[in-house]
């Protein structure tokens, strides 16, 4: 009967153990570097937020809420206190001059349907709302990671009178030196 050498293949287990942890160790850094590697772009999803808190703040239901068309039809909610009444507010931290320049805009559009209307889809009445940074508008149009992200969304709504509303909200959010 042959007797076998324990000592050598202790040696042959032990160097393939130290492949394994290797390849081990070097399979969770990777996976480190990968999900650390680049920051997390919230922008979109700001954008949607602000959309949501704009769309409560207007309608609720699926009716539009108290003060923000009036009596004669006409829009109470305006550029001035649109930001106020729906409880946002557009300050960020000063990293790289970003309190100078605002890195928000919001548009609110209200388009009443009128069945009297040549095209059937209706007519837009008043004023727009716009707050925050008008420039940031032309950027929608282009993509890429070092430009605004843009989201725009339309809901449908009545008033007290049973008069149908499409609100189109459409939001902007910069931030592009900290975000991509």
């Amino acid at each position: 009967m042959k007797k076998l050498n324990k000592r050598g293949t202790d040696k042959i287990i032990s160097v393939y153990w130290f492949v394994i942890l290797f390849i081990v160790a070097a399979a969770i850094v990777y996976m480190a570097v990968v999900f650390y590697g680049e920051p997390y772009d919230v922008r979109e999803t700001e954008a949607n937020i602000m959309i949501n808190q704009i769309a409560d703040c207007i309608s609720q239901g699926g009716e539009i809420k108290d003060g923000v068309i009036n009596e004669e039809g006409k829009l109470e909610l305006t550029n001035e206190n649109i930001l106020s009444r729906c409880h946002l507010t557009f300050n960020v931290e000063n990293f790289k001059n970003w309190k100078e320049q605002e890195q928000f805009y919001i548009e609110i559009n209200f388009y009443k349907f009128d069945k009297d209307a040549s095209d059937g889809l209706g007519v837009g009445f008043g004023n727009k709302i716009i707050s925050g940074n008008t420039n940031l508008k032309e950027f929608c149009e282009k993509n890429g990671k070092n430009f605004p992200v843009c989201v725009e969304r339309s809901f449908y709504t009545l008033d007290k009178d049973g008069s149908q509303y499409v609100i189109k909200i459409k939001s902007i959010v910069r931030k592009t030196e900290k975000n991509v």
